[in-house]
């Protein structure tokens, strides 16, 4: 039950971030949030540089930094179709894997201004949201910034 719960939830939360309101999310972030976006391009380096190596680089700490990358995924018209959900733990230590695709679309309803496919892995303890590590094609993200 508490599977289907945290899946419907996630579901709910993506369809808002469509519709531009990601307040649901921040609203279950710690305040001491963490995201790591990597990659060498506009998005993973908003707050500080990248760093290189085997641990996970946190691109942005904190409410302010995420709700500025949330904000940005809005303004920029970023829309996510959810193609599998997996949650793992209980709610102290649960672990959530959203399988997306990513797009902008183009306009009147030509080809994709931008697409992506991404795994995004979420940590999240008794319903608050610690970590975020985002996995897709960086070279894609890349691109689209030096088009633009």
């Amino acid at each position: 039950m508490y599977k289907a719960t945290v899946r419907a939830l996630m579901r709910y939360s993506i369809n808002k971030l469509n519709d531009g309101d990601y307040s649901l999310m921040f609203k279950m972030a710690s305040p001491d949030f963490e995201l790591a976006f990597p990659g060498e391009n506009s998005w993973a380096t908003m707050f500080r540089p990248q760093v290189l190596g085997r641990e996970r680089h946190i691109t942005h700490r904190g409410i302010d930094e995420a709700t500025a990358f949330a904000e940005r995924v809005v303004d920029e018209g970023i829309q996510f179709c959810v193609e599998d959900i997996l949650v793992n733990g209980p709610p102290w230590n649960t672990r959530i894997a959203l399988r997306v695709h990513d797009f902008i679309p183009g306009p009147k309803g030509g080809n994709d201004v931008y697409c992506n496919r991404a795994v995004l892995f979420l940590e999240v303890r008794w319903g608050r949201l610690i970590r975020w590590e985002d996995y897709e094609d960086t070279q894609r993200v890349a691109a689209w910034d030096s088009s633009r």
